[in-house]
């Protein structure tokens, strides 16, 4: 069920960050100060893109920030979710970010609701636009859970 991955005290909104490592910071700090995960979590995303590049930027706006093979730092499987007022550049090519969605996943299957509303969001020219629109956490937190139960 989504409501197990992602809940209202891990979707805020900020005008900024002022770059790609904050950008991870605060979308996994959520995840840590839920126990989803240990501070480490944050590390092995920031050495897997300075050694991959961001591959974890999906589309335009959105950014699926994680790490995988860490089994010993992830505790659940959850979500969180950050939205930028204003756009942060991940590279010279993925530049216009607002969407910064942090992922740990205990397996490879635990996390597959959310990835179903991420997809169903970020497919959809409309719907990402509402969700790049949205002035709450709350509507934030809605959009998931009106795309994952739509499924």
């Amino acid at each position: 069920m989504i409501r197990d991955l992602i809940s209202k005290k891990n979707c805020i909104i900020l005008d900024s960050v002022k770059d790609w490592k904050e950008a991870v910071h605060v979308s996994v700090d959520l995840l840590v100060k839920d126990g989803a995960c240990s501070s480490a979590y944050e590390d092995a995303v920031i050495k897997v893109t300075e050694e991959y590049g961001p591959y974890y930027v999906l589309s335009d706006h959105m950014a699926l920030i994680h790490a995988s093979g860490n089994d010993d730092i992830v505790y659940k499987t959850m979500l969180s979710c950050v939205l930028l007022k204003e756009p942060v550049a991940f590279s010279e090519e993925k530049n216009d970010v607002r969407v910064l969605i942090g992922l740990c996943a205990v397996d490879s299957t635990a996390h597959m609701t959310g990835m179903v509303a991420i997809s169903s969001i970020f497919g959809d020219p409309e719907n990402e636009q509402k969700f790049l629109e949205a002035t709450s956490a709350d509507e934030i937190y809605d959009l998931f859970i009106s795309h994952a139960d739509a499924q």
